[in-house]
């Protein structure tokens, strides 16, 4: 006599322990990018450093918050304004309940800079 086959379901978590914390998370950039940036002006010889410092300090201080199984993406961009004028605009596809996005606009009369970090989850 043949035994039936057994038929587990799967145990893996499909959801995230400890989810990603928008709040947390606009604070950090706020910060980082207000004290990397006070009393600044834009130099173009120096923004891209400046944009790479600022941008791994929020990611770093993000991941310190241990947001469990997401994978963080941050992006700064830093202008001069200069009475020109600038549009940036994002597009994505991804899951709306699980994956989030956090941005802070620094504007000041000389320079101006865009913090975005993407928190998205991963199975």
């Amino acid at each position: 006599m043949q035994q039936p086959v057994m038929r587990f379901a799967p145990t893996y978590r499909l959801e995230p322990q400890t989810p990603f914390n928008s709040e947390t998370a606009q604070y950090i950039i706020k910060n980082v990018m207000n004290h990397f940036l006070s009393g600044s002006s834009y130099n173009p010889k120096t923004a891209a450093n400046l944009c790479k410092g600022i941008s791994e300090e929020i990611k770093s201080r993000i991941k310190l918050q241990k947001a469990d199984r997401y994978k963080i993406i941050c992006v700064v961009t830093i202008g001069q304004k200069y009475m020109q004028g600038f549009s940036a605009a994002l597009s994505f596809l991804w899951d709306a309940t699980k994956d989030r996005y956090v941005s802070y606009v620094y504007d000041r009369p000389n320079i101006f800079a865009i913090g975005t970090v993407y928190a998205l989850y991963y199975d």
